[in-house]
This record gives structure tokens, C-alpha cells and sequence, in this order.
């Protein structure tokens, strides 16, 4: 079979070379018409593009580079879907790594990457520094990390732990717990819990900080949420209890340990976490959550890589109520 040719789609769809060219490179800027035309004659020549040669001939590629930390966090599964989603309409195609705690191991991704010629860097790890991100020959498109010279993309953290507070002052709660997992003071989540603690600041207040919450799917995370859940009950006997957590993953964790223990949702304790990820969806009692607006981080960090411009973007937080407080079982 006599390999198919740009000309041979042009010749079948019945449009120009460069309409062609820019289904495959600016699809937007053609009418759904034209774009099924030429999708159909891709499909009836069994056409494949070669990814290699518009390498070599243009320089660039449709390839984009993501790094999170780890993917066991809700948060990051569904920036990734929705990074996919958005991603398809531009032709994208994403190589995607996942970096703990080395920074070492981070840069010879971020080098293997380069040399795949990516067309821009999405990072959401916090383990480079902000001049060695800067010197990257990339776009580079960092999401809830602040500092330095390039694009970055975060959640309106302060409004978002104040909105979670405010809800659970209208409802009564006598007690205010914030639990996480982890926090650095220059990373854009700490303001959650600056929010937070600026709302019920001359309350009775305690912040609980266990590493082992970050990822919940562990045997050890488990444990440790019962011993918390349990410290909590003990400690605060006959209160009506507040708890703000830093992620869904880390409130459904804790809603489980409350079930398991026979403590009353919303009655006895009221809960908020953050993302408004499916998780909090999907819990046994869906849980009230901080919206942080997920789709249209990735949107704007689609639409970055085309129109890049290394300025910050705050996304809106905004209170989504549920059956673990008051008003949202009401």
C-alpha cells in the first residue's frame, strides 16, 4: 500500500492543503463542516499521521509534558482527565510523570522530555526551584505553586479555607479542626489554612498535621485517621465539632472513620474538604467541599500553551454544600 499523503486527504476532502494543515495544527478555526469532511477522508484513506517527521520538518511537536507528585490524590486524576479532554480538541497528546521526592529524578524527566521536543511543560510538583524553572527552553505551566517568572495557575486558596469556616460558624460548631497531611508557608495551599484560621481565630481551634494522610489508600493512613478520629471524640466530649480537611481524599478518609465509630454526619460533626473532586461525590455521605474549579484550571492551561504569557491566573473558590453539613443535608 503506497503510503497516504497530505495531498491525497486534501484531494478526497475537497479543501486546500492548508485548510488541511490546519485541521491538524488549529482545528478551531475551522467550521465542525470542514473538520468532518477531512476527518472523513482521514478515516476512509486509514490515514495516520507520522508524529516523527512534523518533529523533524517543524521543530515542534503535539506533545505536551505533565509531572505531578503522585496521582493517588483525586485532585490530580481529575486535572489529568480534564488536561485530556481539553487537550484532545488542540491535538495534544500528553507524556505524563509522576516525581516523590527527587529532585534529581525530576530533572532527567523533565530532560527526557525535552528531547521528545514537547511543545510546553504543565508541573505541579514543588522540587525545582523557580530559576531552574525559568531557565527550561519551555513554556512551563505550573499549577498551585507560586514564584518566578512564568505561568502559573492556582486556586483562590485564602477565600477557599474562609468560605469553609464561615459555614461551619453559621452552623453551630463550638470546635474548629483543620487536618493535612503536609504544608510549606510558600506553597499556595497554606493560604487554605490561613483562610481558615483568620475566621475562627478567638474559637476553640487545633490544626492536626499527619504525613501519613497523604496518600488515604493506605493501611497506615486508615490507622492513623482512627486514632485521630477517636483523639478528637475524646478531647471534645459533647461538642458540636468543625473539621475543615486540606483535600477530598483526607475528608473521605475521615468520613469513613466516623461511620466505622458511630459518630453522627452532620449532627455530632460537620465536614468540609477541598477540590470538590468526584471523590467527595462518591462518598458514603457526599461531602461539602471547595470547589477549586478543576475544568477551568486545565482549560486555561490548554490555552496557555498557544497564547503563553508567564503571568498568574487565580481561579474563583467557591463553597459547594452537601450531606456533611447542615444546610446541605437539608
Amino acid at each position: 500500500m503506497n503510503k497516504v499523503k497530505i495531498t491525497d486527504i486534501a484531494e478526497r476532502s475537497g479543501v486546500s492543503l492548508t485548510t488541511v494543515s490546519r485541521y491538524f495544527n488549529h482545528p478551531e478555526l475551522l467550521s465542525q463542516e470542514t473538520q468532518e469532511k477531512i476527518r472523513q477522508a482521514i478515516e476512509d484513506l486509514n490515514y495516520r499521521q507520522d508524529h516523527l517527521a512534523r518533529i523533524l520538518v517543524t521543530g515542534e511537536s503535539n506533545l505536551v509534558g505533565v509531572i505531578f507528585p503522585h496521582l493517588h490524590l483525586s485532585f490530580y486524576t481529575e486535572l489529568l482527565n480534564q488536561l485530556v479532554r481539553y487537550g484532545k480538541e488542540k491535538g495534544y497528546n500528553f507524556i505524563v510523570y509522576t516525581s516523590d521526592e527527587s529532585r534529581e529524578e525530576e530533572i532527567q524527566m523533565i530532560q527526557s522530555l525535552l528531547s521528545y521536543r514537547i511543545k510546553g511543560l504543565i508541573l505541579l510538583s514543588h522540587l525545582l526551584s523557580a530559576s531552574e524553572i525559568e531557565a527550561l527552553p519551555v513554556p512551563v505551566i505550573s499549577i498551585e505553586r507560586t514564584g518566578g517568572n512564568f505561568k502559573q495557575i492556582n486556586n483562590d486558596n485564602f477565600t477557599g479555607g474562609k468560605l469553609a469556616a464561615d459555614l461551619l460558624i453559621r452552623n453551630g460548631c463550638e470546635v474548629f479542626l483543620h487536618i493535612n497531611n503536609d504544608f510549606r508557608e510558600d506553597w499556595p495551599s497554606f493560604k487554605r489554612i490561613l483562610g481558615f484560621e483568620y475566621e475562627v481565630k478567638n474559637r476553640c481551634y487545633e490544626r492536626l498535621i499527619e504525613k501519613k494522610f497523604t496518600d488515604t489508600y493506605t493501611q497506615e493512613a486508615t490507622e492513623s485517621m482512627g486514632k485521630t478520629v477517636r483523639y478528637i471524640m475524646e478531647k471534645y466530649p459533647g461538642k458540636k465539632i468543625g473539621v475543615f480537611c486540606s483535600n477530598d481524599d483526607i475528608a473521605s478518609l475521615f468520613e469513613k472513620q466516623c461511620i466505622q465509630n458511630g459518630i453522627a454526619i452532620p449532627d455530632t460533626i460537620e465536614l468540609v474538604g477541598y477540590d470538590n473532586s468526584p471523590v467527595s461525590n462518591y462518598a458514603i455521605y457526599p461531602i461539602t467541599s471547595i470547589d477549586q474549579n478543576i475544568p477551568l484550571m486545565a482549560q486555561i492551561a490548554i490555552q496557555s500553551l498557544e497564547n503563553y504569557l508567564p503571568y498568574e491566573s487565580m481561579v474563583p473558590a467557591a463553597l459547594i454544600e452537601k450531606e456533611t453539613t447542615s444546610r446541605g443535608k437539608a
